[in-house]
């Protein structure tokens, strides 16, 4: 079986007040032309507190890197909110790994 992969999509940690869904139109596209889709998951090394950036001197947070589990709510959330009849949900099979390169 050939594996044919459409476009590739990042899905960003979720904020309280930032919440991009843009990944879910490229998933559906994908899915509609019966393609796979790369999902690349968010990493946050070097990100800077708030009141470091205030200050002025550079303080860090701990390195994050989302995790499979993560990526799948924020996956499930943009479906729901995106689309009425959405192309994946809790039920469909996917493949997920995560910090494999670490």
């Amino acid at each position: 079986m050939v594996y044919r992969f459409g476009e590739i999509v990042s899905i960003p940690f979720f904020t309280e007040t930032w919440k991009p869904y843009s990944f879910y139109a490229k998933i559906k596209g994908n899915s509609e032309r019966s393609l796979h889709t790369l999902a690349l998951l968010d990493i946050k090394v070097k990100e800077p507190t708030m009141e470091s950036l205030a200050r002025g001197k550079p303080v860090y947070l701990p390195p994050r890197y989302m995790s499979t589990m993560v990526a799948a709510q924020q996956l499930l959330e943009a479906a729901e909110k995106e689309d009425p009849h959405p192309c994946y949900n809790e039920n469909t099979k996917c493949f997920g790994l995560a910090r494999i390169a670490t």
